[in-house]
């Protein structure tokens, strides 16, 4: 699938050469998230990095980096989504919602999407008791690394805004926070 790690359950980690840092990103980070993302989604550098750009300036969203020394190898967010009248009965439930967990490929098995993952959690334990995220099906190592963090299956019945879901191919996820 594209975009998606090889998964591997049985390979350990490896312990990185060089300090891993997670923090939220700064403006001067933007770019190379938006590389990243497109790596997995396609399309524009420009436009990824303009809709991040106005992530970090809504106090409901949190876009989280790790880095390599100065580079920039792995992003997450966090956004509140919340519902509208209109919307199809079967959208998601209002809350925060962790989202795009990418890490570069030579970074992978390291462990930062499980530190990138703890941090968006921090952040969204300081303003919730929940959160959600929504997996697909084909991505093993992102369930797994969900299981690890509590996550439970609320429904595999869902929609959410802007989202291209096909039916069947996610499961909406559900973790306690604060207790």
């Amino acid at each position: 699938m594209k975009g998606f790690a090889d998964y591997r359950p049985d390979e350990s980690r490896r312990p990185a050469d060089t300090a891993i840092s997670i923090r939220g990103a700064l403006s001067d980070d933007l770019e190379a998230c938006a590389r990243l993302i497109v790596t997995r989604t396609g399309g524009s550098v420009s436009d990824r990095r303009e809709r991040l750009l106005s992530d970090l300036e809504n106090p409901d969203r949190y876009v989280a980096v790790a880095c390599a020394g100065e580079e920039v190898i792995g992003y997450g967010g966090v956004v509140r989504h919340q519902l509208v009248p209109g919307m199809p009965a079967d959208t998601a439930p209002s809350g925060y919602y962790l989202i795009g967990l990418i890490v570069a490929p030579a970074w992978r098995r390291h462990g930062i999407g499980e530190l990138l993952t703890a941090d968006r959690l921090r952040w969204t334990a300081e303003r919730a008791d929940e959160v959600y995220t929504f997996v697909n099906l084909g991505n093993a190592a992102i369930l797994d690394l969900h299981q690890r963090f509590r996550f439970e299956e609320v429904t595999r019945d869902f929609s959410f805004p802007n989202a291209p879901l096909e039916p069947g191919t996610c499961a909406l996820l559900r973790a306690r926070l604060n207790g």
